[in-house]
């Protein structure tokens, strides 16, 4: 299966650019929701990898 990359920064680290919250979102959020419903498409249909 696949697993959601960590950043190799803070979530911080992005400001005054991108603030914490945007980053936490997006990536905490919606990317792993993303690799989550990847993961179970997969298996779906009979593509998993372990």
């Amino acid at each position: 299966m696949f697993e959601q990359i960590k950043l190799p920064y803070a979530t911080d680290a992005l400001e005054p650019y991108i603030d914490q919250l945007t980053v936490e979102t997006h990536h905490g959020k919606h990317h792993a929701t993303y690799t989550k419903t990847f993961n179970e498409l997969a298996e779906k249909a009979g593509m998993a990898f372990y």
